[in-house]
């Protein structure tokens, strides 16, 4: 299987002129048959297998796909199948045959028309600009096409290409086609496919209402986690030290296919010969290789990996202050009988938001540049204390006591919440919708 970073190595198919010879021959011989068939002097079933051929011919529908496929990243290896899609789609569609193998009627759809109809073509439609635009569309090609590819995959479809080959006589065509589509489908595989439909729809629909009222790094932070929801990610490590992660997130604003390319190289134990790509595989830590597969595979990888390690690296949405208050109350019940006081409290949250969060909220009317008082070895001798608590109230390290201190802010966007009592974690989908 080819990783989504060779995509780049393939040039992109030439675009035809819109009005080459080939299109132009197609459209003549298109209108031509349509209008025969109008006037009854042809019959349908024969102008279409004329028309099919004569389709196939200018190989338009293998050149627009995959111009579509480059255009919109898809993975390299999806290319071919891909292909085969549109041409078994297109086949039906010319054909006037069901969607579906082994399903009755002709090729109308629910709104009661044919998706190719001879009588736009009699009317001089162009065929050739019908089948660049229905190639050019995202929603047949995502959710259509490259949703069966996917599932193909699975249940292990063959399709071959005898038919467009040549190597079947006239009289066997069309029983060629029809037995080289689907065999054996598997059930089970389809019921599971659609379960993982609706879950990603459900999570499509908890996203955008939970976005719609964010913006800034919260809104990247909604982003985040829904992806790893989707396909089931841990976390990124996030580092501890801040002047790390300033470093690393500029790296990543640089260059956008740094972040896939640490995948990469974990995925692939390759040795890497820049420090910057061995550094950030340090955000991974907690992938397994599956994990890493979904993510150096996918046909938005790039833009995956880029993603995830942009909330792993950036300043967290500032609180608001009555969140603020909140926090404090929080932390002070968390240490309540360990021997500090109040003003300990107020300090420990001051250097952890001051180092972890924003120094303004994205909802501020007067976002600005303002000068952050930053200073990574106070931060991390504030985390060591803490962790050095009696009892280790907030945790027994570092990063332990980081992570207690960002449930408490979380918590703290809830004020129904009980913050008397150190958070326990909540599970991805609860945290989608994060108050102000």
């Amino acid at each position: 299987m080819q990783i989504l970073s060779a995509v780049v190595l393939d040039a992109a198919p030439p675009r035809p002129t819109l009005h080459d010879r080939e299109s132009e021959e197609l459209d003549r011989t298109t209108s031509e048959l349509a209008r025969r068939v109008r006037s009854g002097s042809l019959a349908e079933r024969d102008a279409r297998m004329s028309i099919y051929e004569a389709v196939f011919r200018t190989r338009l529908v293998p050149t627009e796909t995959l111009r579509y496929c480059h255009r919109h990243s898809i993975a390299r290896y999806l290319h071919d199948d891909m292909v085969d899609a549109a041409v078994d789609f297109y086949t039906r569609k010319i054909l006037d045959l069901p969607s579906t193998d082994g399903a009755a009627g002709d090729s109308r759809g629910r709104n009661g028309t044919k998706f190719f109809d001879l009588e736009v073509f009699a009317d001089g439609a162009s065929a050739a600009g019908s089948i660049r635009q229905a190639l050019g569309d995202f929603t047949l090609m995502h959710r259509t096409l490259l949703r069966s590819v996917r599932a193909t995959r699975r249940v292990g479809q063959i399709v071959s290409t005898e038919l467009l080959e040549g190597t079947l006589d006239a009289d066997g065509r069309m029983a060629g086609l029809l037995h080289e589509l689907p065999v054996v489908p598997d059930h089970a595989a389809e019921v599971v496919e659609l379960g993982r439909d609706e879950r990603l729809d459900r999570l499509h629909a908890t996203h955008v209402d939970a976005a719609a009222r964010q913006r800034g790094v919260l809104r990247t932070h909604i982003d985040a986690a829904v992806l790893r929801d989707a396909f089931e990610l841990p976390a990124l490590e996030r580092p501890l030290d801040p002047g790390v992660r300033a470093r690393m997130l500029a790296w990543v604003e640089e260059d956008d296919e740094l972040a896939l390319r640490s995948v990469v190289a974990l995925r692939s134990a390759q040795t890497v010969t820049d420090p910057r790509v061995a550094a950030l595989g340090d955000l991974w830590g907690a992938y397994a290789d599956a994990h890493l597969e979904v993510v150096a595979t996918h046909e938005y990888g790039r833009r995956i990996a880029d993603l995830l390690a942009h909330d792993a690296l950036a300043d967290r949405a500032r609180p608001g202050r009555p969140a603020v208050s909140r926090t404090r109350v929080g932390i002070k019940g968390a240490v309540a009988g360990t021997g500090v006081d109040a003003a300990w409290v107020a300090h420990l949250a001051a250097v952890f938001l001051a180092h972890e969060h924003e120094a303004r909220s994205a909802w501020d009317p007067d976002r600005g540049a303002v000068d952050v008082d930053r200073d990574a070895g106070r931060y991390l001798d504030a985390l060591a204390a803490a962790a050095a608590l009696p009892g280790a109230p907030l945790g027994r390290t570092p990063v332990a006591v980081r992570d207690t201190l960002a449930a408490i802010v979380e918590a703290a966007r809830q004020p129904a919440r009980q913050l008397g009592t150190r958070p326990a974690a909540r599970p991805v989908r609860e945290s989608l919708v994060l108050g102000a």
